[in-house]
């Protein structure tokens, strides 16, 4: 006997053991306490209300059948009553003709009319038990279907993980949160941004949008348009990867296969190799899971591509496949390094607070920090645009600090200086200023920062930047420049367009409480804010703000590794009336640790 069948079983066990409660119900053996459970359970089972409902109409209708027998007995007797008073004998002789004998044809109808009416009552009887037998083992095997019918229309989740991704958009589909199953068989239409799948066997893929893409099974991954780079370690040998027009079977090795849009596809053998089929295109090739792999049929010949080659398949060429020429360029390793998530505090009054801990990868590696273990700053320079910004220069609360710097050197996610200056074109090098001075004609437009102990520079993001943003500003964040505050050539600004984590990222935190500082003039310096007294307080929360994130590189503003970094300046990358970049916190992160 199977699980199914042993379940199937014990179901029927139960329902019978209902039915004998239902029976002494009916013959009043019940307690009151049993009476409860017996109403409790007819309340919350429909199926046992149903059953309930069956037995005792069905038992009315014995009930009704007693009746009748009853009611035609009682007929029968007046009848014979009646019978009997119109033959009173007027002498014994007449007395023993009238009075039929015992075992007379009279007596004897009766009597084979109530063996008649019992033998159908006992026929009745045990119909219905049979009927409710029945009934309850086919409620339970329909109840049994449908709960499989029910389980099998839902998505089959799979132990295919996704472990990354980096601004990743999917078309009309929830964002994938890192960490969950990956359902098989579904189409993902990844619209942009990069995500990597762990299969159960070892094998990972990273799959660049846009594209189109579906396990297939656990050790198959279907690509439908786009470009995958695959890793089988030892014991992974064997993975797919179905196109449309070819297969490919991992041999233990790092490839890249990239399909365009009319059903062309190359691959790529960074190391080790890989079987190429083709697989012909018919009208009825599905991808299914009631069989070990796809359904896709292949031509018997195949070629072996080992280091360093390539070959291209679909279009014109030869259905085999053609070699191509080889490009390792394209194939990731690993995820980007970038800012990964972040956690914060939360208060009464607002749902975001204070940064407890953030996640980078750097080098290829994750890494966590508390709040406590980056590297603060210090405010040096705030500089606005010419003309008044109507949306402020400072965010927080309803109260602004005494001294407006500290907004932005706290581990305060909805504090900080917003909306300084800067233009579309980074400057080629930042002018000499005097962070000291009060003059409003010198000195650039923008933010200057300096951090307490310098940022050493390593792989990966050393400087990380947060702002608040909003749903209707750009989703990617707010592109920015930051530049060296150095007069060495070798350097360079580098302008930051989009951010690790954007307004799709599924981690983001949701700001419950936010105000805008406002003022009618412009502000040329750290002094002028301080000054200002009289700011026009907005309450922006009700439109939602969440807050974003960026890591920043310093070797991409041409530091060497190991270059001791003091200060940066930053500027907004916009014109015009567009929403300029708001941070609200900026930190340098600690030195990686030798072996990293």
């Amino acid at each position: 006997m199977n699980d199914s069948q042993m379940k199937l079983a014990s179901e029927d066990d139960e329902n019978f053991e209902f039915l004998e409660t239902i029976m002494r119900f009916q013959d009043g053996s019940l307690s009151p306490s049993e009476v409860q459970e017996l109403e409790d359970a007819i309340c919350n089972n429909p199926a046992r209300k149903k059953l309930f409902q069956q037995v005792q109409l069905r038992t009315a209708a014995i009930h009704d059948l007693f009746r009748l027998d009853a009611y035609g007995r009682a007929g029968k007797f007046q009848e014979e009553s009646v019978a009997d008073s119109e033959s009173i004998p007027t002498s014994p002789h007449a007395a023993n003709q009238s009075f039929p004998s015992p075992f007379s044809s009279g007596r004897s109808d009766i009597s084979v009319s109530r063996k008649l009416i019992f033998a159908s009552l006992g026929f009745a009887v045990a119909s219905l038990l049979i009927a409710i037998g029945l009934f309850v083992r086919n409620e339970v095997r329909v109840d049994t279907i449908a709960k499989q019918d029910s389980s099998s229309s839902l998505p089959k989740k799979s132990n295919v993980i996704l472990t990354g991704e980096v601004r990743a958009r999917f078309f009309d589909q929830s964002v994938l949160a890192t960490g969950s199953g990956v359902e098989l068989c579904r189409d993902y239409m990844l619209q942009s941004g990069i995500v990597k799948l762990n299969f159960p066997s070892g094998a990972t893929t990273i799959i660049e949008g846009p594209s189109i893409f579906q396990v297939a099974t656990e050790n198959c991954l279907v690509l439908n348009t786009g470009a995958c780079s695959v890793h089988a370690p030892p014991g992974a040998e064997g993975f797919e990867v179905i196109t449309p027009v070819t297969k490919v079977i991992d041999r233990g090795t790092r490839f890249y296969v990239n399909v365009q849009d009319n059903n062309e596809a190359e691959v790529h053998v960074i190391e080790g190799a890989a079987d190429l089929y083709s697989t012909p295109q018919k009208p009825d090739d599905r991808i299914t899971t009631d069989k070990p792999g796809p359904a896709h049929e292949e031509h018997t010949e195949f070629i072996q591509l080992t280091d360093g080659e390539a070959a291209r398949v679909g279009g014109f060429h030869d259905h085999i496949g053609q070699k191509a020429g080889f490009d390792p360029q394209p194939y990731r390793f690993q995820l980007p390094d970038r800012l990964v998530s972040y956690q914060a505090s939360s208060t009464v009054e607002s749902s975001v607070d204070k940064l407890i801990s953030l996640k980078v990868q750097r080098n290829g590696l994750l890494h966590q920090y508390s709040a406590e273990e980056l590297i603060p700053i210090e405010v040096t320079w705030f500089r606005s645009d010419p003309e008044p910004e109507s949306n402020g220069y400072m965010s927080g609360t309803r109260t602004p600090p005494i001294r407006p710097a500290d907004w932005l050197e706290d581990r305060n996610l909805t504090t900080g200086l917003i909306n300084f200056g800067g233009q579309p074109i980074p400057l080629d090098r930042i002018p000499d200023f005097d962070s000291h001075s009060n003059d409003d004609s010198a000195g650039p437009p923008g933010l200057g920062i300096r951090f307490q102990n310098p940022v050493v520079n390593q792989a990966g993001p050393d400087v990380v930047l947060f702002e608040v943003q909003l749903y209707t500003n750009p989703p990617d964040g707010d592109p920015f420049h930051v530049y060296p505050v150095s007069n060495r050539t070798d350097l360079k600004p580098l302008t930051v367009t989009k951010f690790d984590l954007t307004m799709n990222s599924p981690s983001l935190r949701e700001l419950t409480m936010l105000w805008s500082h406002r003022y009618p003039n412009t502000a040329v310096s750290l002094e002028d804010l301080k000054s200002y007294k009289d700011s026009l307080k907005v309450d922006v929360s009700h439109l939602h703000f969440r807050v974003i994130g960026v890591g920043i590189d310093l070797s991409e503003m041409g530091y060497v590794e190991g270059e001791h970094v003091e200060e940066l300046f930053f500027q907004h990358a916009v014109s015009g009336k567009a929403s300029k970049v708001d941070p609200v916190f900026i930190a340098g992160l600690p030195l990686l640790s030798p072996n990293n």
